[in-house]
């Protein structure tokens, strides 16, 4: 009989997963699907909605990695190493110090070439950084991957920042930073052939640098970002630590306009900056239309983050700026002061931010196509089993041969509701898949065990320490009737 109940029960998760499933095109579309941040957080979106777990070694610092296009891992970069798809080191890979915080590593795919990639490794101390280059074959090493070569040298002028866009020929990939010291964009081709050593240079008008105390000093923190299609860029200019305290009375936000044919960039708009010490995290919509950034007020614990809104298709620079929405703030209690908050699009067409060094949270904007409050920001949104720490991966937004649908979040699926760990041995974490949800706890006779309710954290916790071992069914349900399932099991 509780056989045929879980036989009964399997069928229906079974058949809500084909009725409610993600579309081919989308399943397939996930060269980001897999995130490794802050030493052992590991997420995966793999199955369409995130699913947190515990992996890889202790390392600390930039991260970054790259998935095939059906969204199995291929390598991560961590702290001063490239790891293989098992979280270990990458055969031949030389020793990476120093990457800078929130941009110091980036993969691209070789176009043409099913098993070639290339790591972008940004190394950087307190003024400009060095920008060097290594491919890696995946063959290598049992399927496992491994360096051809060493690394290249590819700038020693540049910028804490290193982001990539696709090339508008539908094959190659532009890797972008910002010139040391000047108003220079430099964008560094990708194609079959290998990587253009000379850069497209253009000028914004707008030289990264201000005086202080008489001095000119470069603005070579802060990190910068592109859109989706490629066609925009902002970016943060920060002064270094070594030179004073991050003030954003020092500080500027630039956003481009950039021709990925031909590798472009033109001024559209400086951002007058809100009172505080750091602008952290920077990203743009799905669609391009809406770019965020957080800042961190003044040096102060516990401190607190903004995450800000502006609509760059409103029309000019000043249109821009009235645009300007504050969608929302949060109080950081932290025993430090970390100004590190990231935002980061991910393949489920939502963007998602962290914390501070000793939170477990991730955040997201839920519907970030959307103008000001109806963007849904929500500050608790997924518990990590560990802390979140500070930074998110430095990906690109999106690849010629898996082409991210990040046009508006998906419709809820199976996978929707997460629940880990599991197996489980005395409590579940549950993050359901819309706020106001009830879960309920089924044994194998039918039997509700337990419920909780997530609230509009959207996650809960359900203590199962006095539960015999073995199968149970996990329902989630909304306030409209509509329902989502998992199976756990208890040890």
């Amino acid at each position: 009989m509780a056989g045929a109940y879980i036989d009964r029960i399997m069928r229906g998760v079974v058949l809500l997963g084909v009725v409610l499933g993600l579309q081919p095109g989308v399943q397939a579309q996930l060269r980001n699907a897999n995130w490794f941040f802050n030493s052992t957080n590991l997420l995966s979106y793999a199955s369409g909605a995130p699913v947190a777990s515990t992996a890889g070694p202790l390392i600390g610092g930039s991260t970054a990695g790259l998935s095939d296009p059906q969204g199995n891992a291929l390598m991560y970069a961590v702290g001063n190493a490239v790891l293989n798809r098992e979280m270990n080191p990458m055969s031949g890979s030389p020793s990476l110090n120093n990457a800078t915080a929130n941009q110091g590593y980036l993969f691209l795919p070789v176009p043409g070439d099913p098993s070639g990639s290339v790591v972008f490794h940004n190394r950087g101390i307190n003024f400009s950084s060095t920008l060097s280059y290594g491919y890696l074959d995946m063959d290598l090493d049992n399927g496992s991957g491994g360096f051809v070569g060493g690394m290249t040298v590819l700038a020693s002028d540049a910028t804490c920042k290193l982001t990539a866009v696709p090339h508008a020929n539908g094959q190659d990939y532009w890797v972008l930073t910002q010139v040391y010291g000047t108003d220079a964009i430099a964008a560094y081709r990708l194609h079959a052939g290998g990587l253009d050593a000379v850069p497209v240079i253009s000028h914004t008008g707008v030289p990264m640098t201000v005086v202080i105390d008489g001095i000119e000093q470069a603005q070579n923190e802060g990190i910068m970002a592109a859109s989706r299609a490629g066609d925009r860029l902002a970016m943060a200019g920060i002064v270094s630590q070594s030179i004073e305290a991050h003030d954003l009375a020092h500080s500027r936000f630039e956003i481009l306009h950039f021709d990925n044919a031909a590798g472009i960039a033109t001024h559209l708009a400086s951002i007058p900056l809100p009172v505080g010490s750091t602008i952290d995290g920077i990203e743009f919509s799905p669609d391009g239309t809406k770019l965020y950034f957080t800042s961190t007020a003044a040096q102060q614990i516990p401190f607190t983050f903004t995450i800000h809104q502006y609509n760059v298709t409103a029309g000019d620079e000043q249109a821009i700026i009235a645009s300007h929405t504050e969608v929302l703030s949060l109080e950081g209690m932290s025993n430090s002061y970390t100004p590190d908050i990231q935002l980061a699009l991910a393949p489920d067409g939502r963007i998602w931010f962290d914390h501070w060094t000793d939170s477990p949270w991730l955040g997201v904007i839920d519907a970030p196509n959307e103008a000001g409050m109806a963007c849904t920001p929500i500050g608790e949104y997924l518990l990590l089993p560990n802390n979140a720490g500070v930074g998110l991966p430095n990906q690109c937004k999106r690849y010629h041969d898996s082409d991210l649908n990040t046009g508006a979040a998906p419709e809820p699926v199976m996978g929707g509701l997460t629940a880990w760990p599991n197996p489980v041995y005395d409590e579940l974490y549950i993050n359901a898949p819309r706020m106001g949800c009830t879960s309920w706890l089924y044994d194998a006779t039918g039997r509700v065990v337990r419920s909780a309710s997530s609230g509009p954290r959207r996650t809960t916790i359900i203590g199962v320490a006095g539960l015999p071992s073995g199968p149970y069914l996990l329902r989630c349900t909304d306030g409209q009737g509509k329902s989502w399932t998992s199976t756990v099991l208890k040890e």
